[in-house]
């Protein structure tokens, strides 16, 4: 159903998919509007404004499946929490492991639940009984992190936080120096303390339902928003359920990024991945723990050549440089990132194209340009997340965003955190912003013909700066006085530069640890 973006809104009640950056900001922004337009910004405590129903937005949640909120930073999920399988577990042999449908495992919402859910709430929810089948459903649907133990940044701290809650000063200062192998950066453990004490600063927990998977989100006949949830709960009992209940709400945000790996799917890798079970070691990127057993491999081959490949890749060293064994299959000749392109043609590392077939029979592998390479002992898959929204009926690619954000099909829909360029937190923030002020009526849409215009001739990669492509055109459709997220520390209008100085000092690392001088398992010390 099509809503005019013309047509005023009358949006209240909004469910926030996730509670990483994209959800925290989004509850932050929504948050801190008045029926009238005026911006809280930099307000931690609001409750005046609550009380006295001054705000725009009556019932804000933002359902996270978690313990924890923090999105890929959350603690419940990352590290020795992961519980994402090694490779896709269905057991159908005809499964497709490119097909993101294939790989996630939804819950049947059947006729009869249907019934049952009429007359639910968050109150009166439906109570199942936890069985096996109900946990290898939620082990197949990619719910940890993909941060693993070590993990640390590749964005300076400097662009490490919102600026409605800035590390500035001191702290930044203190932060910037913690580690003397990082200097300027941090840990997965850093980010998420940080995002933790955003909400406990900013009274946001008090929205957030953890545990809470959505399984469907439908648009009904009277405009509104259907929206079906699972959560795990443990009873007084100590036994486990899952209880299902929906809500109505006026808008949806989805929040919860890219969740699903891309798996290639490769002739020969379903059979390989059996017959050579106990002599090959493979996994997904998302799927690890810890990558310290990395360093013990004789022979690791990773597939894919980006960020997430050089990250893990780095755990391999040191080793004997004049004899590389460590391999990686690209697709492209070179990755988005000048420094992680220079880092996989490092000396050490032997680079192969993309893979034609695995041979179980012989655990070899042959490439496109016709070689054959065997006795890989480690193989992991690297290849980046679908776009895929399991509890929407319309497929991602159906769907169109104005400026990276607004459906344009019915712009009570929105999409916050999911495109390809840096400066996560203040791009999401951005986009928090416009969207509170378009759904309080602040500030207008363009005309359905002119977003389709914007969005059929947006570049598909990002063209200028990352501040003139996603962050400026969004702050403008915010209400006045919210302020741009550059211009509240001074200090940040060097964002380029600082681009610039931060990769100098992620390469310079990883030269580091590939020539021994310095241990991985140290940076943190």
């Amino acid at each position: 159903m099509t809503v005019e973006s013309s047509k005023q809104f009358n949006i209240k009640s909004v469910a926030i998919i996730g509670s990483g950056p994209s959800g925290i900001a989004s509850l932050y922004e929504l948050s801190r509007l008045t029926k009238d337009g005026k911006s809280l910004f930099g307000k931690t405590d609001i409750s005046e404004y609550e009380k006295n129903g001054d705000l725009a937005f009556t019932e804000l949640v933002a359902f996270e499946r978690n313990k924890s909120a923090g999105g890929v930073w959350s603690k419940s999920a990352f590290g020795d929490n992961n519980i994402d399988p090694n490779l896709p577990s269905n057991e159908n042999e005809n499964i497709d492991f490119s097909n993101p449908k294939d790989i996630y495992q939804n819950f049947k919402i059947d006729s009869k639940l249907e019934e049952k859910l009429k007359n639910s709430s968050q109150k009166n929810p439906i109570k199942i009984p936890f069985t096996d089948s109900i946990d290898s459903i939620i082990k197949n649907q990619w719910r940890s992190s993909a941060a693993y133990n070590g993990l640390f940044t590749n964005v300076t701290n400097r662009y490490m936080s919102f600026s409605f809650d800035e590390i500035i000063g001191d702290d930044l200062n203190k932060l910037n120096s913690k580690y003397k192998h990082l200097p300027n950066f941090q840990s997965s453990v850093d980010v998420s303390n940080y995002l933790e004490n955003v909400i406990k600063r900013n009274n946001l927990e008090k929205y957030i339902r953890f545990n809470t998977n959505v399984e469907r989100v439908k648009k009904l006949d009277n405009n509104k928003w259907e929206v079906i949830v699972n959560e795990i709960i443990i009873d007084n009992d100590g036994k486990k359920y899952l209880n299902w209940y929906k809500q109505i709400f006026d808008a949806v945000i989805i929040g919860n990024g890219k969740t699903i790996p891309i798996v290639p799917n490769i002739k020969g890798l379903k059979e390989f991945s059996k017959i050579n079970k106990d002599k090959v070691n493979i996994k997904l990127a998302k799927s690890i723990q810890d990558p310290s057993f990395l360093k013990s491999a004789k022979k690791p081959l990773f597939i894919g050549s980006s960020v997430s490949s050089i990250d893990l890749l780095q755990y391999t060293f040191p080793r004997d440089l004049e004899k590389p064994s460590v391999y990686i299959s690209r697709r492209a000749l070179s990755a988005n990132s000048s420094w992680v392109t220079s880092a996989s043609y490092s000396k050490g590392i032997i680079n192969k194209p993309t893979i034609k077939e695995f041979i179980p029979e012989k655990n070899s592998i042959l490439f496109e340009d016709g070689t054959i390479e065997s006795g890989f002992d480690v193989i992991i898959i690297c290849t980046g997340y679908h776009m895929h929204y399991p509890f929407l009926e319309i497929p991602y690619d159906k769907l169109k965003f104005y400026k990276y954000t607004f459906s344009i099909d019915d712009p009570t829909l929105a999409l916050v955190g999911n495109t390809y360029a840096g400066f996560f937190f203040n791009r999401v923030e951005s986009q928090g912003a416009a969207i509170a002020s378009i759904w309080n009526n602040n500030k207008k849409l363009p005309s359905n013909k002119e977003q389709i215009n914007d969005y059929e001739n947006a570049p598909k990669m990002v063209t200028g700066t990352i501040n003139s492509q996603f962050i400026s055109p969004l702050i403008e459709l915010a209400v006045d006085g919210r302020p741009h997220p550059f211009s509240v520390n001074k200090e940040k209008t060097d964002h380029v530069y600082h681009q610039a100085v931060g990769t100098s000092v992620v390469l310079n690392l990883f030269f580091n640890i590939r020539n021994g001088t310095v241990d991985i398992k140290d940076v943190f010390n």
